[in-house]
């Protein structure tokens, strides 16, 4: 299969259902009126533990923050009301289960809406998952619209541990050529999913199951040129055949693959945005700032924190970034 996700049917199309718009409310316990999909609190429970509450396609979600030193909760009647509570296993860490005082809905989707209003929503399959995963990451939601907003029609792109799609499917509402890679055959096939429900079903994109060290690599020794990319790395994690990454050691290769496929198309006319996020405490944005500029000798790039804002204003950061958008 070289690598290469089978074509199967997707099956049928999941409608999104309603309220599950970004700028459609539900009325809180108060009154209050929260985003959907949205962070509505966060903070540690009465044992101690801290947690955070999400609105996703009109499900209130409780599940646990991997931070320390949180403040208290500001809406402690909301989570009273969640449709979905994740609960850790003890002793092991990212495992458990969840409950759910009555069914989800089937299908369980969010919308969110990008840059363009002619652009129809990007639809996410919510899929809870024992590591209390939901396959969305809310504080992403502003790089899939920024993403949207400067990528080139036509730019060929390349995005990377693509997980289940947002940022792929945001590049392909733009007009843009996009390889996905990502090394899960499961996320690959909720990728896809998300595509058809997003009415991207017939985008230029190429979904590709493999390591995705291996596959730039493999690109490189191919003479294959790209104008951007996307890439998310995890901390560690294994590909398919059993291929280890580890971001301290494994990134700085990677990037300097990147410019190399980059760097071929210089001239094409059509530059892509470079997106490069993480999740690691030890890539700050300067780090990654820093090493991008670095690895591709280039200026004009701009970092921070991947964020999600609560109901209350208050800020929870959740991971850093470093962008560039392309050269007018």
């Amino acid at each position: 299969m070289n690598g290469i996700c089978p074509r199967v049917s997707p099956g049928p199309i999941p409608k999104p259902i309603e309220p599950a718009y970004a700028a459609t409310v539900m009325n809180g316990p108060s009154g209050e009126k929260f985003r959907d999909p949205s962070l509505i609190d966060f903070g540690t429970d009465p044992a101690g533990h801290p947690r955070r509450l999400e609105l996703l396609g009109g499900v209130l979600v409780d599940r646990p923050l991997a931070q320390d030193s949180l403040p208290g909760r500001r809406l402690p009647a909301a989570w009273q009301q969640a449709g979905a509570i994740f609960h850790a296993a003890g002793g092991e860490p990212g495992r458990g289960r969840w409950e759910f005082p009555a069914p989800p809905p089937d299908p369980w989707l969010i919308r969110v809406p990008l840059e363009s209003a002619a652009t129809a929503p990007l639809a996410l399959e919510v899929r809870p998952a024992p590591s209390g995963q939901l396959g969305v990451f809310l504080e992403q939601v502003e790089q899939w619209r920024w993403l949207a907003g400067v990528t080139p029609p036509g730019a060929r792109m390349l995005s990377l541990f693509a997980h289940s799609g947002a940022a792929t499917l945001a590049l392909a509402a733009a007009g843009a050529e996009v390889v996905h890679v990502d090394a899960s055959k499961q996320a690959t096939a909720l990728a896809r999913r998300n595509a058809e429900a997003s009415e991207l079903g017939a985008a230029p994109i190429r979904w590709i199951c493999e390591d995705a060290r291996a596959f730039v690599a493999r690109e490189v020794r191919r003479g294959v040129a790209y104008d951007g990319f996307v890439a998310d790395p995890p901390s560690w994690g294994h590909g398919p055949k059993g291929q280890a990454f580890a971001i301290d050691r494994d990134l700085g290769p990677l990037l300097a693959d990147l410019a190399v496929l980059l760097g071929r198309s210089r001239g094409s006319g059509r530059p892509g945005p470079i997106l490069l996020t993480c999740h690691s405490p030890r890539w700050h944005h300067r780090h990654l700032h820093d090493t991008l500029v670095a690895t591709f000798d280039i200026e004009g790039c701009e970092s921070g924190r991947l964020a999600c804002v609560d109901a209350a204003g208050r800020s929870l950061p959740l991971g850093d970034y470093v962008r560039k958008p392309p050269a007018r």
